[in-house]
C-alpha cells in the first residue's frame, strides 16, 4: 500500500481489536477499486474513548468504524446523529466533515443484507435475538420493520431485555416483542448480537445445552471465528446458517459510502466477499 499525505485516513476503535478482519477487509478493498484510502484499527479502552474521538478529528480522519464496547457511548461524543442511529440508540460509523462528527449506524442495514442474500425471510417468522446492546437493537429494529410474527429479546440481564422490547414495540406502534430469559422452543429464527464466541473467547456459546429444530434458522453476527462454536452446535442439530461476515460486508460498504459520498456499484459486494475469502 502505498501512503502519501494526500492519503485518506479512516479506522475501527473498540476494546478489544485484536479480532478485527476490518483493516485488511477494507484495505485489500480500497486497492482494488485504486481508492486512496487506508483503514486502521484502534484498541480503544472506554476511559480513553473521548480523547481518542477527539485525536481523529484533530488528524484529519474523514470518519471510523466503531464496535464494542463503544457503540451507545458516542452518541454523547458526536456533534450529530443521523436518525437512523437516534433511532437504533447506537453509532457504528462516524464521518468526520469540517471538523464536525456525524454519527451514523449501518449494522441493521448490513445484517437485512446478509439475510437477503442467503435466502432467510423474516415475514411472519418468530424471532428470538440474543441481547440487547447497540448491536440487538440495530438488528432487532431492522427486523421489526420486515414483518416478523413476533420477536423475543433474551437477555443475561432480563431488565435490559425487557426494555429494549419495550422500545421496538413504542417504535413500531405495536406490541411484537417481549422479553425472555430463555430462548422458546418455537423460534424459528436465533439471531445472535453479543460477543459470546468471539475471538479469542471461541469456546463459549450461548445455545449451549439448548435443543433446536432442524427448520430453525441460526445466525451469528460475530465474525471471527467464521464458523463460531455456536453455529457448529446450529449445524449438528441440522438447522441452516449465517455467518457474520455479510453483515461485515453490508455495513462496510455503507459506511464507505458514508465516508466518501457515492454510491458504490452492485458488484462491491461480490468484490468484497472475493476479499474476504483470502483472508
Amino acid at each position: 500500500m502505498d501512503i502519501s499525505p494526500l492519503t485518506k485516513i479512516v479506522g475501527v476503535i473498540g476494546h478489544p481489536i485484536g479480532h478485527s478482519l476490518s483493516p485488511r477487509l477494507h484495505n485489500n478493498f480500497y486497492k482494488k477499486l485504486k481508492l486512496d484510502i487506508a483503514y486502521l484499527a484502534f484498541d480503544v479502552k472506554p476511559a480513553e474513548l473521548e480523547k481518542a474521538v477527539r485525536g481523529m478529528a484533530a488528524l484529519g480522519f474523514i470518519g471510523f468504524n466503531v464496535t464494542i464496547p463503544h457503540k451507545e457511548s458516542m452518541l454523547n461524543l458526536v456533534d450529530e446523529v443521523e436518525p437512523g442511529a437516534q433511532l437504533v440508540g447506537a453509532i457504528n460509523t462516524v464521518k468526520i466533515a469540517d471538523g464536525k462528527l456525524i454519527g451514523h449506524n449501518t449494522d441493521g442495514q448490513g445484517f437485512m443484507e446478509s439475510l437477503k442474500r442467503n435466502d432467510v425471510n423474516i415475514r411472519d417468522r418468530h424471532i428470538v435475538v440474543l441481547g440487547a446492546g447497540g448491536a440487538a437493537r440495530a438488528v432487532s429494529i431492522a427486523v421489526a420493520a420486515d414483518g416478523p410474527k413476533r420477536m423475543t429479546i433474551v437477555n443475561r440481564t432480563f431488565e435490559r431485555g425487557r426494555h429494549l422490547a419495550f422500545s421496538i414495540n413504542d417504535k413500531i406502534g405495536k406490541r411484537l416483542a417481549k422479553a425472555a430469559s430463555e430462548i422458546p422452543r418455537d423460534a424459528d429464527i436465533i439471531i445472535n448480537t453479543t460477543s459470546l464466541g468471539m475471538w479469542p473467547d471461541v469456546h463459549a456459546s450461548p445455545i449451549t445445552g439448548y435443543s433446536l429444530r432442524a427448520d430453525t434458522v441460526v445466525c451469528d453476527i460475530v465474525y471471527n471465528p467464521r464458523k463460531t462454536l455456536m453455529l457448529k452446535q446450529a449445524e449438528a442439530m441440522g438447522c441452516k446458517t449465517v455467518d457474520g461476515i455479510g453483515m461485515l460486508i453490508g455495513q462496510a460498504l455503507r459506511s464507505i459510502e458514508i465516508w466518501t459520498d457515492t454510491k458504490l456499484d452492485s458488484g462491491a459486494w461480490n468484490t468484497m466477499q472475493e476479499e474476504i475469502e483470502h483472508i
